[in-house]
């Protein structure tokens, strides 16, 4: 199950790296380098901090949202997308091992955790 959560993660990002603008590369990014973009998108100082803080916002939502219909996790009713984002980043941060993982099953594996389906 949680590889067809995957799978369905991959095609997620590919949807949505069509809708941002420029070139459209279809990327699956490792948990590690979506941690980095999330720390340079919270310093303001850091060069294009805007545009990590959206890439990080964007791509754990997108993943999020698009695997709800999965039914791997079960958001609280009135969760935030602000909530998710902090779980999700939370969850890289506290398991270095796993960095190495693609993005999109570490943001499965965090909301399975803190958003358990009883």
């Amino acid at each position: 199950m949680i590889r067809t959560a995957v799978l369905v993660a991959f095609l997620a990002a590919l949807v949505f790296s069509g809708l941002m603008g420029g070139e459209a590369v279809a990327e699956v990014i490792a948990g590690s380098k979506l941690l980095a973009d999330c720390r340079d998108g919270d310093n303001p100082n850091a060069r294009d901090s805007t545009y990590k803080w959206g890439t990080c916002f964007g791509y754990i939502n997108g993943v999020a949202d698009a695997l709800v219909p999965a039914q791997l996790y079960c958001l609280p009713k009135g969760a935030s997308a602000g909530q998710v984002l902090d779980v999700a980043k939370l969850y890289i941060q506290d398991h270095p091992d796993k960095q190495y993982l693609p993005a999109p099953q570490l943001i499965v594996n965090a909301l399975v955790e803190k958003f358990p389906c009883n």
